[in-house]
């Protein structure tokens, strides 16, 4: 084997190489990090998916005699691509739930006045479940959901369950889904909102097309979801990576200390190179190849042990508590991959040139 290589430096080096590939396996810790912080988003996708896909309308407070919301609720039916659900003119409010970032959480929820719409709503948002005992003053809801309050089909869900919970409702199906969200059925007279779904638009050109058709009337027209989120959420990401840079900061000023102790004993070998004629590139390369070989061994083992940890915390007890923990986001990914340069970037330039001045003449 080749005594220049990174391989031959680390077989030989068994102990000091496991101390780094320790210390670099803190920067994939970060990635967990990541992914806990990014489980609050993770409840709503489901959420997200539906309110982007449904779009609720209603009349403004300040439409006294509904001239306006009657008006465009005749525009809206008149336009064949578009499939108006008329509903309560209530709000209902759902379920408070955990997560596993020990926050709570309110459930977003969707009403309708029949079974017949709630069926045809499920039918555009592809939910599949047993809708044959959903009547007048029913819900459905998720296993998910469901399971952390210990509820199943056929239960009461009133106040006593949670204080939001306004009225007497029973539990007519359970959805596989793992979304958040409460479907009511509750027939009402007073129908002044409506549920609006487009058999060609969703999202935001949904909300633009149902925007332009109001043409200045006193119309209430739902945000997106995900918009309310970003604007909740986001600036906590943000928070999160300024944190991360700063830990990164300290663990390279860590990394940094163990390292300058072990390579002060190397001096005399990069001397002995120097002499036999190795450039300052060629001294960069092979401290490049070390370090990036132990920092691809502690982000693998690092790598395994997040997913181990992952599965068996879900499997064992967020699962069954009606919960989850992401085993990937994008946060967590951007939080490792800053870390890690932050890390070992520093540590390579530092060193190389540190060894790029060591004179074999000086011992």
């Amino acid at each position: 084997m080749n005594p220049l290589s990174s391989i031959y430096y680390i077989k030989e080096n068994k102990l000091r190489t496991a101390l780094l590939v320790m210390l670099l396996m803190c920067t994939v810790l970060l990635f967990l990090a990541g992914n806990y912080i990014s489980s609050l988003r993770y409840y709503w996708l489901k959420n997200e998916e539906y309110d982007a896909k449904i779009c609720m309308i209603g009349a403004d407070a300040s439409d006294e005699d509904l001239k306006d919301y009657t008006s465009y609720m005749e525009e809206l039916k008149k336009d064949d691509s578009l499939i108006v659900l008329e509903r309560s003119s209530r709000g209902f409010g759902g379920l408070d739930w955990n997560t596993t970032m020990g926050v709570e959480m309110g459930a977003a929820s969707m009403v309708f006045n029949t079974p017949e719409d709630l069926k045809t709503a499920f039918e555009y948002l592809g939910l599949e479940c047993d809708l044959s005992q959903v009547k007048d003053r029913t819900v459905i809801m998720s296993k998910a959901l469901a399971s952390q309050y210990d509820l199943k089909v056929g239960d009461r869900l009133d106040y006593t369950v949670d204080k939001d919970i306004n009225g007497v409702y029973t539990i007519a199906a359970l959805t596989d889904d793992n979304s958040y969200m409460v479907f009511y059925v509750v027939h009402d007279e007073n129908l002044y909102r409506a549920n609006i779904i487009s058999k060609e638009l969703a999202g935001r050109e949904l909300r633009d097309l149902l925007k332009e058709k109001a043409a200045g009337r006193k119309i209430n027209i739902s945000a997106l979801t995900s918009d309310m989120l970003d604007e909740q959420l986001v600036p906590f990401d943000y928070i999160f990576l300024l944190c991360i840079v700063i830990l990164s900061v300290i663990h390279a000023l860590t990394v940094n200390t163990v390292l300058t102790g072990h390579f002060i004993k190397r001096t005399y070998e990069f001397g002995v190179y120097r002499a036999l004629g190795m450039n300052k590139g060629s001294i960069f390369k092979k401290i490049a190849s070390e370090l990036l070989a132990m920092d691809v061994i502690g982000v693998i083992l690092g790598g395994l042990i997040v997913l181990f940890f992952s599965f068996m915390i879900n499997g064992l007890y967020y699962i069954p508590k009606g919960m989850f923990l992401p085993y990937y986001s994008s946060l967590g990914v951007k939080a490792f991959i800053i870390s890690n340069l932050l890390v070992v970037i520093p540590t390579v330039i530092l060193k190389s040139r540190a060894m790029s001045k060591a004179d074999v003449t000086e011992f």
